[in-house]
């Protein structure tokens, strides 16, 4: 009797595991959205116009980014689709030093890091695409390390009598 109730939670936890693994892989493209300025006068103050948090892609976080982008890059207008990605932009002034950190989705056929510049006074210092779930945050390993922790409990476990 004790043995099945074993083989019944070691079943369990191997179906779990696989859930999470599919519910995961499931879920739309989460990226981090938003815009967060940096002076270098107030190294320790960071100004934030709108705190980067996450967000699943779709038709109105890739229009907003891709507006956003068209006010800086004029030519990297693309027209819209449900194919997206992530992508990281980090923009100085020139004159000032003042950084504009931009993360957030686009589609998939836009290019962030190519293009010119609407305004000769901004430069780019960093900028990254990817189409990976939360990849244009530091943050992106986290979810992983989850589920593999949580796969090698459950092997553990499997493995204990």
């Amino acid at each position: 009797m004790k043995v099945k109730a074993i083989l019944k939670m070691k079943l369990f936890l191997i179906g779990a595991c696989f859930f999470m693994a599919s519910f995961n892989a499931a879920q739309a493209l989460r990226c981090l959205q938003g815009t967060e300025v940096v002076s270098p006068d107030a190294p320790a103050e960071k100004e934030k116009e709108k705190v980067p948090e996450f967000t699943e892609c779709g038709l109105l976080s890739a229009g907003s980014s891709a507006a956003a982008l068209l006010a800086l890059k004029p030519n990297t207008a693309t027209l819209p689709s449900t194919d997206y990605k992530c992508y990281h932009l980090r923009i100085e002034e020139t004159q000032s030093k003042k950084a504009t950190i931009l993360k957030g989705c686009i589609y998939k056929a836009q290019n962030v890091c190519d293009g010119k510049f609407k305004v000769d006074t901004i430069q780019e210092v960093f900028c990254s695409q990817c189409d990976q779930d939360e990849c244009n945050s530091a943050l992106r390993f986290a979810s992983n390390w989850k589920i593999l922790s949580l796969t090698i409990f459950t092997i553990v476990c499997f493995f204990m009598k």
